[in-house]
């Protein structure tokens, strides 16, 4: 199904992939097999897709998002419930959720991103842009903020996390804020990073001059890592 003009969808399901190059506005539920769109999307309930996510335009939803494969966007997308993905999860543009976001294959973040829960994934979670997250962050290896060349940065801490980092292998932050606690196996606390709670570590860690903490690191074990 094609809308490149104006159009408005009724809730239901499709077996078909969705194209959107105009507006388009959903009144409820909907599910499709597919859904790309260069336009606006303006939905008022929940939207499954039974296949890939792709969006470069302006992207608005009430309701939770649900896909069974991949998603990527690069224009603006604001979600009022959750995000699941089956496949991975790319956003180089903006994007704003009230609650969590979850991509099993794994997350790549490199725009903006405001999300009002916690953010996982059974893969590599890497968040390059500038965050705010409020909730855990919690995934195989996490990589939070950025180097960067500028003499003077325009945000302290490129990334904010009002939660706990888990990881169950390696976690690299750089300006991050994190007011929770760090978990993981090998740890590189980067230049500008600051941690709130308890920092604990398997095998190795590392600590940047610049970087602060509250407390000091404390080694655990391989089964207190996966508690």
């Amino acid at each position: 199904m094609r809308i490149s003009g104006s159009g408005t969808l009724s809730a239901g399901k499709i077996d078909d992939e969705l194209h959107v190059s105009g507006s388009a506005k959903i009144k409820g539920d909907f599910e499709c097999n597919g859904f790309q769109s260069s336009g606006s999307l303006r939905g008022e309930g929940n939207l499954t897709i039974h296949g890939d996510i792709r969006s470069s335009g302006s992207f608005r939803l009430i309701g939770s998002l649900h896909g069974d494969g991949n998603a990527k966007s690069s224009g603006s997308m604001r979600v009022g419930g959750e995000i699941l993905v089956k496949g991975t999860l790319v956003n180089s543009g903006s994007l704003r959720t009230e609650n969590r976001v979850e991509a099993l294959q794994g997350i790549n973040v490199s725009g903006s991103a405001h999300i009002k829960g916690g953010v996982s994934s059974q893969k590599l979670i890497k968040i390059s842009g500038s965050s705010t997250i409020h909730g855990d962050v919690s995934g195989y290896d996490i990589s939070l903020g950025r180097e960067s060349k500028l003499s003077r940065n325009i945000y302290k801490h490129l990334s904010k996390v009002y939660g706990n980092i888990i990881a169950r292998s390696y976690v690299k932050l750089i300006r991050t804020l994190v007011e929770g606690d760090v978990r993981g196996r090998d740890l590189y606390i980067g230049e500008g990073t600051v941690i709130s709670g308890m920092v604990y570590y398997v095998d190795s860690i590392e600590v940047h001059k610049k970087a602060t903490l509250a407390n000091e690191p404390i080694q655990i074990t391989e089964r207190d890592l996966n508690l």
